[in-house]
Order: C-alpha cells, then structure tokens, then sequence
C-alpha cells in the first residue's frame, strides 16, 4: 500500500466481552444468548465506525483483532495489523512520532503516522511489515 495513514492503538478488539471480563449471565433461552451477542456485535460496530472515522487506511493494534471487526475494517479497505506487541507499538509510536490511541471519540485531537510504502515479506513462519516514510524505516515482525 502506498501513502496511508496509520492509527497505532491499544484497545480490546474482541466481541465476546462477557467471556473477557469473566461474568456470568443467567438466561432461560437461547434467544436471550442471541440478544445478548448482537448488542456486543453492535458495540463492537460502533466502535469500528468512530476508527473509521479517523480517516486512516491502516490499524495497528497491539492486541487480537477478532474475526468480526476485520471483516468490517476489510469491507473499507482498511489493512488491519494485530498483535503488535507492546514493544511494537511503543517502537512505531517513538519512532514516527506518533500517539498510542486508548479511546476513539476525537478523531481531530489524534496524530496519525503517515507511511510513503506499506509491504508485506512472508518467509516461512515468520511474518515481517515493513513501514516506510520520508526519513524512517520500521519493520514489525511477527512469529
């Protein structure tokens, strides 16, 4: 990909936030399973569109990127990076100068990275992102 706009974030991607935060939910049907799926589907939808809303065509994310979010991120074109460690993202953050995002609600207020070349090398079972601009060049690597 060439001239995108990056997000870098640190944010809970997963649509089962039940299972997360370890609670327990009594019901006596499963319609009532269903209801509750699709209001954390429709929570998770929400906050995909305040991300879109940043105008970005990249999202690093330092934590999982659940199947759900990626296919919505997908359908914009947006190219999802998940998994990126902390480290990673500390590293892209310092060296582009970018913000670690937490909350999505002020896109105006948020530094984006902006990236010259975006390319993927796949060698084996390692996997490496190359990101590159006008005066750095980072890599994220993943196993």
């Amino acid at each position: 990909m060439r001239n995108v706009s990056i997000l870098v974030a640190n944010t809970a991607m997963g649509t089962d936030k039940v299972k997360t935060y370890g609670a327990r939910v009594c019901v006596d049907s499963m319609s009532k399973v269903a209801e509750i799926e699709g209001a954390e589907k429709e929570k998770m939808k929400e906050k995909i569109n305040k991300i879109i809303g940043h105008g970005i065509k990249s999202f690093v994310n330092r934590q999982l990127i659940c199947n759900f979010p990626d296919e919505l991120f997908a359908d914009e074109g947006i190219l999802a990076i998940e998994q990126a460690g902390l480290v990673g993202i500390e590293r892209l953050a310092l060296v582009t100068n970018a913000e670690i995002v937490l909350s999505f609600d002020k896109p105006e207020s948020v530094k984006l990275v902006l990236c010259d070349l975006i390319e993927e090398i796949i060698m084996g079972q390692a996997c490496t992102i190359d990101l590159r601009g006008a005066r750095y060049f980072f890599c994220l690597c993943f196993w």
